[in-house]
């Protein structure tokens, strides 16, 4: 470390009732840097006023141009005794990451004249967390949660047989559609694929998903006149299934009274299109062959 550098500041004392804030108006190109967190140190001269900074006080950049404003907690503040000291101890991509390493020293100089770096110059150290608490929400969590569309969410496996063949139940519900094994996310504090495995044994009898499955496709369903509510659902990879697993399948007849396995072309004449091209989207995704993401309509 350079003779002409000291030790950084202690932290803020303890029982200091709240942080002192402390006000700088940056030139635009560093205010800018600062608002796109890719500068993490700020140069003063030590000024009356700079001494008095601490670890652990908020500092507000104020952007000359526009008026915005930025809040930081100080991590460390470093005296050294000029401009050359501190270039030779700091990261200078932390004060100026868009400027040669070499024109620094003359862009600090060209900004304070020498009585002023004769004073002392300090580096001030942070990151980009916020300094202050921010404005209040506008409203209750309960009353924002009645302006925006409920959604309910399932979790499902998407298993084959040995050759390849999607697995199929067929619902005793309604159009009779068929459908992967899984279901609505309705337990407390359940995730998706926690869903996906748990349903899976209620409606087959067979432990599925145990490992990490992959997760194939995002399935966003649009309100309907036979579902007056958004659909979310996820679908994830359930592996393969070999004809003892297969033949071990035992349906719940409340809500299935038939499993089949049958290639794609198939499954195409059994289902209707919209149905169909779930199970198209989840297949081609399973081969890295088509996108994970599937908006449909009730």
């Amino acid at each position: 470390m350079p003779d002409d550098t000291q030790q950084a500041i202690p932290a803020v004392p303890a029982g200091r009732d709240s942080a002192p804030e402390h006000h700088m108006h940056p030139l635009g190109r560093y205010y800018r840097q600062l608002e796109a967190g890719r500068k993490t140190i700020e140069v003063r001269v030590a000024s009356p006023s700079k001494r008095d900074i601490a670890v652990g006080d908020t500092v507000v950049f104020h952007d000359r141009d526009t008026g915005r404003e930025l809040d930081v907690i100080v991590h460390r503040v470093s005296p050294y005794a000029s401009f050359e000291g501190l270039l030779r101890s700091e990261d200078t991509a932390r004060i100026d990451p868009d400027g040669p390493p070499n024109g620094l020293l003359t862009n600090l100089r060209g900004i304070y004249p020498p009585s002023k770096e004769a004073l002392g110059v300090l580096a001030l150290a942070f990151d980009h967390r916020p300094a202050r608490p921010g404005r209040p929400m506008p409203m209750t969590t309960e009353q924002y949660a009645q302006t925006v569309p409920h959604h309910t969410v399932y979790g499902c496996l998407y298993i084959r047989d040995a050759h390849d063949r999607p697995v199929q139940l067929r619902s005793v519900y309604g159009s009779r559609i068929w459908q992967f094994p899984g279901g609505n996310l309705d337990a407390p504090g359940e995730n998706p694929l926690q869903t996906a495995r748990r349903e899976s044994v209620e409606e087959t009898g067979l432990e599925l998903g145990l490992d990490t499955p992959k997760l194939l496709l995002t399935h966003f369903v649009h309100a309907g006149p036979r579902l007056p509510l958004n659909k979310v659902g996820l679908i994830f990879d359930g592996g393969w299934l070999g004809d003892n697993q297969l033949d071990r399948i035992q349906l719940d007849p409340a809500e299935h009274d038939m499993w089949a396995v049958h290639d794609l072309s198939a499954w195409r004449e059994l289902m209707a299109p919209g149905a169909f091209a779930r199970l198209d989207a989840v297949e081609q995704a399973r081969r890295g062959e088509g996108p994970a993401y599937l908006i449909t309509h009730i």
